[in-house]
Protein backbone atom coordinates (compact mmCIF):
# COMPACT_ATOMS: atom_id res chain seq x y z
CA UNK A 1 0.00 0.00 0.00
CA UNK A 2 1.27 3.47 -0.86
CA UNK A 3 0.84 7.04 1.45
CA UNK A 4 -1.65 8.77 0.26
CA UNK A 5 -1.00 12.21 -1.39
CA UNK A 6 -3.22 15.65 -2.17
CA UNK A 7 -2.41 17.55 -5.18
CA UNK A 8 -0.76 21.09 -3.23
CA UNK A 9 -2.48 23.35 -6.26
CA UNK A 10 -3.18 26.56 -3.70
CA UNK A 11 -6.73 25.70 -3.35
CA UNK A 12 -8.66 26.17 -0.12
CA UNK A 13 -9.88 22.93 0.98
CA UNK A 14 -13.06 22.44 3.74
CA UNK A 15 -12.28 19.37 5.32
CA UNK A 16 -15.11 18.27 7.20
CA UNK A 17 -14.49 15.09 9.71
CA UNK A 18 -16.12 12.90 12.01
CA UNK A 19 -14.93 12.91 15.25
CA UNK A 20 -11.74 10.75 16.01
CA UNK A 21 -11.26 9.65 12.61
CA UNK A 22 -7.97 10.98 11.71
CA UNK A 23 -8.53 14.48 10.22
CA UNK A 24 -5.47 16.01 12.03
CA UNK A 25 -3.72 12.58 10.84
CA UNK A 26 -4.83 13.75 7.31
CA UNK A 27 -3.53 17.60 7.95
CA UNK A 28 -0.04 16.08 9.05
CA UNK A 29 0.17 13.70 6.23
CA UNK A 30 -0.42 16.55 3.48
CA UNK A 31 1.87 19.09 5.59
CA UNK A 32 4.85 16.17 5.51
CA UNK A 33 3.93 16.35 1.84
CA UNK A 34 4.79 19.29 1.43
CA UNK A 35 7.36 19.86 3.41
CA UNK A 36 8.57 16.79 1.49
CA UNK A 37 8.16 18.33 -1.98
CA UNK A 38 10.31 21.49 -0.59
CA UNK A 39 7.47 23.98 0.73
CA UNK A 40 7.15 25.47 4.14
CA UNK A 41 4.41 24.48 6.12
CA UNK A 42 2.58 27.18 9.01
CA UNK A 43 0.14 24.85 11.55
CA UNK A 44 -2.18 26.80 13.37
CA UNK A 45 -4.61 25.17 16.28
CA UNK A 46 -5.87 25.54 19.97
CA UNK A 47 -3.35 22.34 21.06
CA UNK A 48 -0.22 21.46 18.98
CA UNK A 49 -0.32 17.60 16.83
CA UNK A 50 0.10 15.17 19.40
CA UNK A 51 3.60 14.22 19.63
CA UNK A 52 3.53 10.63 19.21
CA UNK A 53 1.57 10.84 16.12
CA UNK A 54 3.51 13.92 14.84
CA UNK A 55 6.98 11.74 15.05
CA UNK A 56 5.31 8.83 13.37
CA UNK A 57 4.02 11.00 10.22
CA UNK A 58 7.18 12.71 9.97
CA UNK A 59 10.06 9.37 10.51
CA UNK A 60 10.64 9.70 7.23
CA UNK A 61 11.67 13.23 6.74
CA UNK A 62 14.71 14.84 7.72
CA UNK A 63 15.18 17.15 10.56
CA UNK A 64 16.44 20.20 8.51
CA UNK A 65 12.91 19.20 6.60
CA UNK A 66 11.20 18.72 9.73
CA UNK A 67 12.26 22.51 10.59
CA UNK A 68 10.00 24.11 7.92
CA UNK A 69 6.42 22.84 9.98
CA UNK A 70 5.93 25.93 12.18
CA UNK A 71 3.32 25.90 14.77
CA UNK A 72 1.23 28.29 16.08
CA UNK A 73 -1.31 28.52 18.90
CA UNK A 74 -4.62 29.37 17.60
CA UNK A 75 -6.14 31.34 20.60
CA UNK A 76 -8.22 34.24 21.80
CA UNK A 77 -9.27 36.92 18.72
CA UNK A 78 -9.53 34.81 15.72
CA UNK A 79 -8.78 37.86 14.00
CA UNK A 80 -5.65 38.70 15.64
CA UNK A 81 -4.74 35.60 15.12
CA UNK A 82 -5.62 35.25 11.31
CA UNK A 83 -3.63 38.50 10.96
CA UNK A 84 -0.46 36.97 13.15
CA UNK A 85 -0.75 33.93 10.56
CA UNK A 86 -0.68 35.99 7.35
CA UNK A 87 2.05 38.00 8.81
CA UNK A 88 4.10 35.25 9.20
CA UNK A 89 3.08 33.15 6.42
CA UNK A 90 3.99 36.30 4.01
CA UNK A 91 7.52 36.75 6.21
CA UNK A 92 8.61 33.41 5.59
CA UNK A 93 10.14 32.04 2.05
CA UNK A 94 8.41 28.72 0.52
CA UNK A 95 4.62 28.65 2.13
CA UNK A 96 3.02 25.97 0.36
CA UNK A 97 0.43 24.96 3.25
CA UNK A 98 -1.44 26.60 5.75
CA UNK A 99 -3.70 24.70 7.87
CA UNK A 100 -6.27 25.66 10.46
CA UNK A 101 -7.02 22.68 12.67
CA UNK A 102 -10.05 22.42 14.85
CA UNK A 103 -10.39 26.40 14.53
CA UNK A 104 -13.88 26.24 15.26
CA UNK A 105 -16.58 24.98 17.97
CA UNK A 106 -16.67 21.26 17.29
CA UNK A 107 -20.43 21.29 17.04
CA UNK A 108 -23.18 24.28 16.00
CA UNK A 109 -23.07 26.44 13.29
CA UNK A 110 -19.25 28.14 12.93
CA UNK A 111 -19.81 31.91 14.46
CA UNK A 112 -19.55 34.70 11.92
CA UNK A 113 -16.80 36.14 13.38
CA UNK A 114 -14.89 32.98 12.37
CA UNK A 115 -16.00 32.24 9.68
CA UNK A 116 -15.13 36.62 8.36
CA UNK A 117 -11.80 35.87 9.38
CA UNK A 118 -10.62 32.69 7.56
CA UNK A 119 -12.55 33.86 4.50
CA UNK A 120 -10.05 36.85 4.98
CA UNK A 121 -7.32 34.72 5.04
CA UNK A 122 -8.53 32.49 1.87
CA UNK A 123 -8.94 35.83 -0.11
CA UNK A 124 -5.43 37.28 -0.04
CA UNK A 125 -3.69 33.70 -0.39
CA UNK A 126 -1.74 31.75 -2.56
CA UNK A 127 -0.68 28.59 -0.91
CA UNK A 128 -2.84 25.74 -0.59
CA UNK A 129 -5.09 26.22 2.86
CA UNK A 130 -6.64 23.41 4.41
CA UNK A 131 -9.35 24.06 7.25
CA UNK A 132 -9.82 20.93 9.73
CA UNK A 133 -13.06 20.75 11.56
CA UNK A 134 -15.85 18.67 12.65
CA UNK A 135 -18.53 18.01 10.45
CA UNK A 136 -22.53 18.03 10.76
CA UNK A 137 -24.83 15.51 11.38
CA UNK A 138 -26.36 14.93 7.98
CA UNK A 139 -29.87 14.63 7.79
CA UNK A 140 -30.52 13.08 4.07
CA UNK A 141 -29.59 9.27 3.72
CA UNK A 142 -27.04 10.08 0.80
CA UNK A 143 -24.53 10.98 3.36
CA UNK A 144 -24.10 10.83 7.18
CA UNK A 145 -21.73 13.99 7.34
CA UNK A 146 -22.20 17.31 6.59
CA UNK A 147 -19.42 20.63 6.12
CA UNK A 148 -20.85 23.42 8.71
CA UNK A 149 -21.41 26.31 6.77
CA UNK A 150 -19.51 25.08 3.44
CA UNK A 151 -21.88 27.83 1.88
CA UNK A 152 -20.50 30.76 3.54
CA UNK A 153 -16.81 29.62 3.75
CA UNK A 154 -15.20 30.99 0.76
CA UNK A 155 -13.33 27.65 0.33
CA UNK A 156 -12.65 26.09 -3.23
CA UNK A 157 -12.80 22.26 -2.60
CA UNK A 158 -15.09 20.52 0.43
CA UNK A 159 -14.08 17.27 1.43
CA UNK A 160 -15.42 14.90 3.96
CA UNK A 161 -13.65 12.24 5.45
CA UNK A 162 -15.71 9.78 7.58
CA UNK A 163 -15.25 6.30 9.03
CA UNK A 164 -17.44 3.86 7.75
CA UNK A 165 -16.50 0.90 10.13
CA UNK A 166 -15.18 0.40 13.15
CA UNK A 167 -11.65 -0.65 11.84
CA UNK A 168 -8.94 1.57 10.61
CA UNK A 169 -10.55 2.17 7.21
CA UNK A 170 -11.83 5.65 5.94
CA UNK A 171 -13.40 6.73 2.92
CA UNK A 172 -12.35 10.42 1.87
CA UNK A 173 -14.62 11.94 -0.38
CA UNK A 174 -13.25 15.02 -2.17
CA UNK A 175 -15.39 16.34 -4.54
CA UNK A 176 -17.21 13.84 -7.17
CA UNK A 177 -14.16 11.51 -5.98
CA UNK A 178 -14.87 8.48 -3.45
CA UNK A 179 -11.11 7.55 -1.74
CA UNK A 180 -10.37 4.38 0.39
CA UNK A 181 -8.27 4.98 2.70
CA UNK A 182 -6.42 2.72 5.59
CA UNK A 183 -4.93 4.48 8.53
CA UNK A 184 -1.37 3.03 9.52
CA UNK A 185 0.90 4.20 11.95
CA UNK A 186 2.85 5.93 9.13
CA UNK A 187 -0.75 8.01 8.19
CA UNK A 188 -3.06 7.10 5.16
CA UNK A 189 -2.27 4.42 2.64
CA UNK A 190 -4.80 3.17 -0.24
Amino acid sequence: MEPWESKLDGSSIHLAVEGSCGGTTLGMQIARQAISQGGRVLWAAPELPDSVRFSQIFSEVSLTESSRFHAMNLIGNVDQAVDSLLKTAKALPNVSLVVLDDYCPDTGKIPSDIISAVNKLIDVTSWTTLLISKGGVSMDKESTLVARSKTKLKTDKVWLLTRPHSDSRRTLFAGSEEIELRLVEEGFVH
